[in-house]
């Protein structure tokens, strides 16, 4: 059964509410300089959300990092960030030795019926050419077009807008169930909070 999540904007800029199930689950809030605060709400865990991806801010990507009060652990920046724990860059995502794509075009679906669609969809990718995304490239404008031509299995979907009433759904397959809260918040960012 497929996890479902539905972001809506929150009482202030750059806030939001993230529920699944009818209640409450998470809030993004405004972080320092361009990154945001996740915030799980059961047991008060906090990650930021930063497009700092693999020491350079990247466009459509975003990292998440275990958030710290401290800095005297170890593995942890200047700001008292842990490493990186998920990682979108320029749409594209590993887990569990699989890759996968946000707003990729789904194998099953024709050209006409994907453009004409308000669906994003998350799809995993069976056949992408690398085994890691720092061997990606996308400075490389012939490579970028490559990449926007690969498509996959949906294994997930998002619709909508966060300022809408309705807000902005997420719907992952389980094979993402475990980081689904994460792909959430960043779809909600990158495509849903205008």
């Amino acid at each position: 059964m497929p996890s479902e999540f539905v972001i809506k904007k929150g009482p202030k800029q750059w806030e939001a509410k993230i529920f699944s199930g009818g209640r409450e689950i998470a809030e993004i809030k405004k972080g320092e300089g361009l990154s945001f605060e996740l915030v799980r709400t059961n047991d008060k865990m906090e990650w930021v959300l930063s497009n700092l991806v693999h020491g350079e801010h990247r466009p459509f990507s975003f990292s998440v990092r275990k958030a710290s009060k401290k800095i005297t652990y170890p593995n942890t920046d200047r700001n008292g960030l842990g490493d990186e724990i998920f990682v979108i860059r320029d749409h594209l995502f590993k887990h569990n030795d699989k890759f996968y794509m946000l707003a990729s075009h789904p194998e099953d679906k024709s050209w006409n019926e994907y453009v004409n669609s308000s669906i994003k969809y998350i799809c995993r990718l069976d056949d992408f050419p690398y085994s890691e995304l720092s061997q990606v490239d996308f400075h490389h404008y012939t490579l970028r077009d490559k990449i926007k031509r690969l498509r996959g299995k949906a294994v997930g979907e998002a619709s909508g807008l966060g300022i809408e009433e309705r807000g902005h759904h997420v719907k992952i397959d389980s094979e993402l169930e475990d980081v689904g809260l994460f792909i959430a918040a960043i779809s909600y960012l990158l495509y849903a909070s205008g």
